[in-house]
């Protein structure tokens, strides 16, 4: 019997022979077999088929990772056209390597580890710092941790890498922080210092502190930068060490340290006995230290002081009867003191004085040691005089209360069953305020005082004026010259004010004056005055004045408001532009001066020329007895410039004078002055251009007629008609 077989083959490579294999190709041992294979996963899934004689690459590239088992049905038809079946299998593995990462705490982690997928894999791993810098790496699955505690405090990165056996790598990353704990201390003085503070090197760290004591035994303990003043304040004497401690929230520690002395003086007063002792001493705790003692009656009045830690035993021996206080102070290096005393009694009568405030009491009391003995008392004044005496223990309050001002002594004295006398004493003060105002002058003072009976009472003082409105205040004994300076004129009261500790008040004041003169001048006329007269503000100033002509030459001058001779003194004078000037003096030397100038002219037509028009009359023409004018225009001469035109003024029969009017432009007061036709015609007859321009302010012409005009005046010319 001749039968037919058919082998299916299956063909698995790849660099690493099964693993992760290149190439899987099936067939049979005849080439007219078909062969259909399919891959079957570890759970026994198809998960590729394909009738082909390889697997593809793309087919294998999307294989998860596990073991797969390829099997292959190889086909051949018979020559009896039966179908000849064989099957096959084989298996292969895929797998790559896929490293993990843990890190046990972001800051200063206490586990770095890595894992690996492959078992035959290697696992490395390395830590890099900020810049990329390789610091420490080796082979493992785990980071020492000494060898992170050992970085430097900054951020790092750590890396580990699976190499697999098919030369396949994967890396982890992950990241921490290093950081440790650094706190440091401060102290200000190594000796009772006054500020310990620490710091921390981490913002979230915990900071605490602790003072121990020479045993080592916590004093004080607490949270913070800072030891408090007054915790400081509050150790006993002794060595003590001051600790920070930071911990850092991952628990690392660091201490700090440092220590200081506190040293207070602390004596001890020893007496031996309670009355009329033999022997007094006094210790203290530190060597460099002052021992003082003062030595005091129970009025606290001074017996004796000295060094040293004994009372001399002649002394006390001759210390008079009472209660005495012995007072030892030692004085440390670092100018602390400390004081203890000791009482005792040397066995006489003893009163003592009580003054309960040291100005203006209102209770003084007196004590007696034996209660059958007599208590007076006695009040005297700062010469000693008695001022009133009486039994008992206390001064009447009423009597106190009627004191005049002044310094006190008051004196009770014990008087024994058995003769023997005691005195104690207390002094005091009765002080009222009392001010009093000094104005240096009644006019125009440049010095206003006030004066206190008391320095530590306060002064205030105020000026108003004759309306009783205050001008202006302030504090102190004296009125600012400047202040003063700036008053307006008129009638003031100045009042300075005590205010004294005890908050009573007295108040004093005195009046005065500011007056500054400010004369007035009035000139009748401006052309031939003949009165002349002024004002002053102040009655009894002194008026003075002055004529002066345009040189301002003094021409003559005289006392008083009115020049009586004036029309007498003008007959000697040329014509011409004079000044008039008056000056009030003041009583205190003020002087204010005003000038006016005026026209002397000889040839006036009759009749009497107007009086000076008021600004708001200026286009007034004052009534007269003249002529109709003609229709005569004035001649005119060109200038050789079309904008302007000059007025030649010609004596001629209609036209026998001038008027001219000065505004003031400031002011608009004006004012009018007639000059003969005549005159202007002879001045500018060879010489037209002496005539004023239209709105001139100033022409040449006008010196020549002795027309005087300031810079803020406007002259102007107009033809007046014979009457």
């Amino acid at each position: 019997m001749n039968i037919e077989r058919v082998a299916a083959t299956i063909d698995i490579t790849g660099t690493f022979d099964k693993i992760n294999p290149s190439t899987i190709t099936v067939g049979s041992d005849k080439t007219t077999a078909s062969n259909i294979w399919k891959i079957i996963d570890e759970a026994g899934n198809v998960v590729a088929t394909e009738s082909s004689a390889a697997v593809s690459q793309a087919t294998l590239n999307q294989l998860p990772e596990g073991v797969y088992t390829v099997e292959t049905t190889a086909t051949l038809i018979s020559k009896y056209g039966n179908p000849v079946l064989d099957t096959t299998t084989d298996s292969f593995l895929i797998r790559h390597p896929e490293s993990t990462i843990s890190v046990v705490g972001t800051y200063n982690p206490t586990s770095i580890t890595g894992t690996k997928k492959i078992t035959e894999s290697t696992l490395t791993w390395e830590v890099k710092d900020s810049s990329g810098t390789v610091l420490i790496n080796d082979t493992g699955n785990t980071v020492p941790v000494e060898q992170t505690n050992a970085l430097g405090d900054g951020s790092y990165s750590v890396f580990f890498t699976e190499h697999s056996p098919e030369n396949e790598t994967s890396v982890s990353e992950g990241s921490f922080k290093i950081r440790h704990p650094e706190t440091t201390i401060s102290i200000d003085k190594p000796i009772n210092p006054e500020k310990v503070t620490g710091t921390q090197k981490i913002a979230d760290s915990t900071l605490t502190w602790q003072l121990l004591n020479e045993a080592g035994a916590v004093v004080l303990s607490g949270n913070g930068p800072i030891i408090s003043e007054k915790q400081l304040a509050s150790l006993a004497g002794g060595k003590y060490e001051a600790t920070f401690t930071e911990t850092s929230p991952e628990g690392e520690t660091h201490v700090s340290t440092d220590k200081f002395l506190v040293r207070h003086p602390e004596t001890i007063t020893t007496i031996d006995r309670p009355f009329n002792p033999h022997s007094i001493k006094g210790t203290q705790t530190i060597v460099e230290s002052v021992l003082t003692w003062v030595l005091k009656d129970e009025s606290g009045k001074l017996i004796e002081s000295g060094s040293g830690t004994d009372v001399p035993t002649s002394l006390l021996d001759k210390l008079a009867i009472g209660t005495y206080v012995i007072t030892y102070t030692e004085m440390s290096p670092e100018n602390e003191t400390h004081s203890s005393q000791g009482e005792f009694t040397i066995r006489h009568p003893e009163t003592t004085t009580t003054v309960n405030k040291p100005f203006n009491p209102d209770k003084i009391t007196g004590t007696q040691t034996i209660s059958d003995s007599e208590l007076v008392w006695i009040l005297t004044d700062a010469q000693g005089a008695i001022i009133k005496s009486g039994t008992g223990p206390d001064i009447p309050t009423d009597f106190l209360a009627q004191l005049k001002p002044g310094s006190y002594h008051v004196t009770f004295a014990e008087k024994s069953p058995e003769g023997e006398m005691h005195t104690s004493t207390g002094d005091f003060i009765v002080r009222h305020p009392e001010t009093t105002t000094t104005v240096n002058k009644p006019f125009n003072p440049n010095n206003i005082t006030g004066t206190q009976t008391m320095t530590e009472s306060e002064l205030t003082w105020v000026i108003t004026d004759k309306n009783g409105a205050e001008v202006m205040s302030g504090i102190g004994s004296e009125v600012p010259e400047k202040e003063l300076l700036a008053l307006l004129a008129g009638d003031y009261t100045v009042t300075f004010t005590e205010i004294s500790p005890e908050d009573e008040t007295h108040s004093s004041h005195d009046v005065f004056t500011v007056r500054h003169p400010e004369a007035t001048l009035t000139i009748d006329k401006n052309i031939n005055p003949e009165k002349i007269t002024g004002t002053q503000t102040i009655e009894d100033s002194t008026l003075t004045w002055e004529i002066l002509d345009i040189e301002g030459n003094v021409l003559f001058s005289g006392i008083g408001s009115e020049i009586s001779n004036l029309v007498e003194l003008l007959k000697g004078l040329d014509d011409g532009s004079y000044f008039a000037t008056l000056t009030e003096t003041s009583p205190e030397g003020e002087i204010h001066s005003v000038i006016n100038g005026f026209q002397l002219v000889s040839e006036v037509i009759s009749p009497p020329l107007p009086e000076p028009t008021p600004p708001d009359k200026t286009n007034e023409q004052p009534e007269t007895n003249e002529q109709p004018e003609t229709n005569e225009q004035p001649e005119t001469i060109d200038s050789g410039d079309d904008s302007e035109e000059f007025i030649l003024l010609h004596e001629r029969e209609e036209f026998s004078y001038v008027e001219y009017e000065v505004f003031d432009e400031n002011t608009a007061d004006s004012s009018q002055t007639i000059v003969p036709a005549s005159t202007i015609a002879e001045t500018t007859k060879n010489n037209a251009s002496l005539l004023p321009k239209t709105g001139d302010k100033q022409s040449p012409l006008l010196p020549l007629l002795g027309i005087a005009v300031v810079a803020s005046s406007l002259v102007m010319l107009r033809r007046r008609n014979k009457n």
